[in-house]
């Protein structure tokens, strides 16, 4: 998975908000004081000293900061910039509220090279130890600040989503591999409690692995999931499985708003992890196996696909209609990519470990027991992942249907045939610049798709995207796309896919 880009917004704490009118006191007297000295210090141990463990940053441009770490992140990123020259505190007023002291007034921020930059503050302390710690503090104009978090997207189907989390460690994983997979499926449940969409170590580790201050993706340990986490799965029925790789460096659980909408359409939906080279692995709740984009697995990965012989081939793949020479690009990438070819034969093996993991826990587990149909799987998967769907559904007997979701399809595929309906899904983001699918279409011996969207980017088949920026639609077509292709060939339902171009006119759809 690629890195997304980090939003354009104004990070700086000091908005350039005029002030006019203010009755003005030094900071000297008032608690807020500290905080003004460790700042213009850039004492960050100092400033995190000031914060209570559970305190909250607002801002209009950003989403509540919560907790210390989070809030220190968002100092650390600033210094790191290197432009702040000062930082003065005007306190206003000052008053008591529910046994806390508020101070509010206005900060002056000195940058080099610019003129002083004025905002309005609001900083709320409590009493911790005897000591006042800042509880909340508030950067810009009240109306404009965000308190709400966004709403995570909700499933269109008549089922409820229950989640539940598997690990093994390498004795017990039946490839000597570590293996971590977590299910999403059908349920029905009189609780209101909805799981965290991402808890706190996940967010750490995640933040961590893909370079995000942590200040920017915080809130996904505060945002409500869809999910019930450990519910009974919907009772007297038998759902078709699907099973999900993730992109590279990717981790199980950042495609959420996808795998709910299949599990309240009757799905039950198995993301795999991968040992190495996912972002973190999660062993339970409040539990993960971090890991770095520096270990050396990862490391010797990262630039094969850097050479200028490979982006050749790579861009006719992108680029030419012509069929002969989408196959012999492939053919030759492949030659060039062998440790991503080695990649997705190692997600199969983990994908087939799952798999024989889940024929067990159809009849054992006391939540799912008995819930699964195993005469109809399906696999899909995001850029590697979306290869290793192809790898399954050239090699996996069980797997019936399966989805590359913007993926180039490494692996052993490029020279075999498709036996299973396929759907090659592509962003297009560039003019006419798409993944072509155009051999393996001519050499399928069954129905295989080529979808292209126009405004899609890579990333855009994850989350996170939506998340940082708010756009439903491009999540909406890809929940249409892959649940009307396995409804088709699955749930043999009456589904002609060609309707989903005139629904949504940034889809080009072809098939063999």
């Amino acid at each position: 998975m690629k890195k997304i880009a980090l939003i354009s917004v104004v990070i700086s704490i000091m908005l350039n908000v005029s002030c006019q009118n203010h009755n003005t006191q030094t900071s000297e007297k008032h608690l807020v004081s500290k905080l003004e000295k460790a700042e213009n210090l850039k004492d960050i141990k100092l400033i995190e000293s000031f914060y209570d463990e559970d305190a909250i940053l607002f801002t209009p441009d950003l989403m509540p900061i919560s907790g210390k770490k989070s809030v220190v992140s968002i100092y650390e990123f600033i210094f790191s910039r290197g432009n702040i020259e000062s930082v003065k505190y005007i306190v206003d007023s000052t008053f008591n509220k529910q046994n806390n002291i508020v101070e509010q007034g206005v900060t002056i921020t000195k940058k080099s090279e610019q003129s002083a930059d004025t905002n309005v503050f609001k900083a709320v302390f409590k009493k911790v130890d005897n000591e006042y710690k800042i509880a909340e503090i508030h950067f810009g104009k009240e109306e404009n600040i965000k308190h709400e978090l966004p709403k995570f997207i909700e499933p269109t189907g008549k089922h409820q989503v229950g989640q539940k989390t598997f690990f093994f460690d390498k004795e017990n994983s039946g490839n000597s591999r570590l293996l971590s997979f977590q299910v999403w499926y059908p349920t029905q449940t009189d609780s209101d409690n909805k799981a965290i969409y991402q808890n706190k170590e996940v967010v750490e580790a995640s933040a961590q692995f893909l370079g995000f201050p942590l200040f920017m993706i915080n809130y996904f340990s505060k945002m409500k999931s869809n999910s019930y986490i450990n519910t009974p799965v919907f009772p007297d029925k038998k759902f078709p499985v699907l099973l999900y790789n993730h992109g590279y460096g990717g981790f199980t659980s950042v495609y959420q708003t996808v795998f709910e909408d299949l599990a309240s359409h009757g799905y039950i939906v198995v993301s795999i992890g991968h040992e190495d080279e996912s972002a973190l692995l999660i062993v339970e709740d409040g539990v993960v196996i971090s890991n770095s984009p520096q270990n050396e697995f990862y490391k010797k990965r990262a630039p094969e696909l850097n050479g200028s012989e490979i982006g050749q081939w790579q861009n006719i793949i992108l680029n030419s209609d012509d069929v002969n020479k989408n196959r012999k690009a492939y053919q030759e990438m492949i030659k060039l990519t062998l440790l991503h070819n080695e990649s997705t034969r190692l997600w199969q093996s983990d994908t087939k470990a799952a798999y024989a993991k889940l024929l067990e826990i159809d009849k054992t587990d006391k939540n799912l027991k008995g819930a699964f149909d195993f005469e109809k799987v399906g696999a899909f998967g995001h850029s590697v992942g979306g290869a290793v769907a192809g790898e399954l559904a050239y090699s996996c007997s069980a797997t019936k249907a399966a989805i590359n979701l913007d993926g180039f399809q490494f692996g052993d595929l490029p020279n075999n045939k498709l036996k299973v309906p396929f759907m090659f899904v592509s962003s297009n983001r560039e003019r006419n610049r798409y993944l072509r699918a155009s051999s393996f279409m001519d050499d399928s011996e069954t129905d295989c798709y080529q979808v292209a969207i126009k405004g899609f980017s890579h990333d855009n088949f994850t989350d996170l995207k939506y998340l940082l920026e708010g756009n439903s639609r491009m999540i909406e077509m890809q929940r249409e796309i892959i649940r009307n292709f396995f409804d088709k060939y699955l749930k043999e339902k009456k589904v002609n896919l060609n309707d989903l171009e005139n629904k949504y006119p940034e889809i080009k759809l072809t098939n063999n």
